[in-house]
């Protein structure tokens, strides 16, 4: 599972780093920092410094509750980009593990678009989850297992790459 990155956005209270640093997932982890430069230059000398088969990437989305929202692309530079994994599977792993999930086409306009849209444009194969914020969940215990799981069953999610 070592070939799995868990890369979460750094930051004070931020649901995304919690569960990056908590989750017990078997694979590599990664905090990003709130610069878009740097967060991919990051992410990128990962990716390169041993074999990665899947990036798992975690934001925070606003307005969401106890759920997580799939994204199924990016946008850069007014192209949609979108990931090679097969979201509907994606959406009902996370389900199985009893939280609710639904797929999304809005990744955002800031750092987790930007961070999403530069894996995929790079042929990376990549999913981005985003998680409510902490005062939207009521067990950080629980959607920390909830990734745990997504992690561990990744492996078996079609992907078209």
């Amino acid at each position: 599972m070592n070939r799995i990155i868990l890369a979460g956005f750094d930051g004070t209270n931020n649901t995304a780093k919690l569960i990056t640093e908590q989750t017990d997932a078997p694979c590599r982890k990664l905090l990003l920092p709130n610069d878009k430069a740097r967060s991919v230059a990051l992410l990128m000398s990962e990716i390169q410094r041993q074999e990665t088969g899947c990036v798992v990437l975690l934001g925070q989305k606003p307005r969401i509750k106890n759920k997580i929202a799939i994204e199924r692309c990016a946008v850069i530079n007014g192209e949609k980009l979108c990931t090679p994994l097969d979201v509907t599977v994606s959406s009902q792993l996370i389900r199985n593990s009893g939280y609710a999930a639904y797929i999304s086409e809005n990744c955002g306009t800031s750092y987790c678009n930007h961070i999403y849209g530069t894996c995929l444009e790079n042929g990376i194969n990549c999913i981005f989850l985003h998680v409510p914020y902490m005062k939207n969940i009521n067990s950080l215990e629980d959607i920390c297992k909830v990734i745990e799981d997504f992690v561990n069953g990744v492996a078996g999610i079609p992907c078209a790459l």
